[in-house]
């Protein structure tokens, strides 16, 4: 495939009216990531896309579309899910396991506590793991200490049984507003700005697509 594949200028004319989740870390970076993700799909789709023509500098291009846009996001679902969330994969992974346990031993969630004895048992975890992982789940406000001292152990409670759930849901409603938001603006003629501040309107090329040489 890469040796059909030309090198082309690839712009992306929703660049500026993309945006991340409030609560993704190190955003600048993620952005990045989806930017390039987005640029490189458009890139991979050549031959689907209209060769378009600067006025100005006479540079050839293709543009991303809005599809490639939707894609980039569906890729980076999983990234961007992680990058919200504030524990991280190991504490992540074992809240989920804990969360699991606590169901099937009452369908009610909420009226179950356990003890991290009982719990570093059933998981075969070290007791430095589980003192690790609770510690970072009490601390974030996800389990809170019932009852119980160091000596003879604490007594926990869930707190947050649907977290995971209600950031998913989040993150999927703003990626829906983007790209609603993009959609409005596709509708436009796609202006630009020119080096000497005027505006221009960017016209398609004589050749409609990326031509495959002989």
């Amino acid at each position: 495939m890469q040796r059909i594949l030309k090198p082309i200028t690839v712009k992306n004319p929703y660049a500026t009216f993309l945006q991340l989740p409030e609560e993704v870390f190190k955003p600048r970076r993620t952005m990045l990531l989806l930017l390039l993700f987005t640029e490189t799909i458009t890139y991979y789709h050549q031959y689907q896309r209209t060769l378009k023509t600067d006025t100005d500098t006479g540079e050839q291009y293709i543009e991303s579309t809005l599809e490639d846009v939707e894609a980039a996001f569906t890729l980076l679902e999983t990234t961007l899910l992680k990058k919200s969330d504030e524990l991280n994969d190991a504490c992540r992974s074992f809240f989920e396991r804990l969360k699991g346990y606590l169901k099937e031993k009452d369908t009610e969630s909420g009226n179950v506590s356990f003890y991290s004895k009982e719990i570093r048992s059933a998981f075969r975890l070290s007791p430095s793991s589980i003192g690790r992982y609770l510690y970072e789940l009490e601390r974030m406000g996800y389990i809170k200490i019932t009852r119980g001292n160091r000596y003879k152990g604490f007594e926990y409670k869930v707190q947050s049984w649907n977290d995971l759930e209600s950031l998913q849901q989040s993150s999927k409603m703003l990626v829906s507003s983007i790209l609603e938001n993009i959609r409005s603006v596709s509708r436009n003629p796609l202006v630009t700005q020119r080096p000497d501040g005027l505006l221009k309107v960017q016209k398609d090329s004589k050749k409609e697509a990326v031509t495959q040489s002989k």
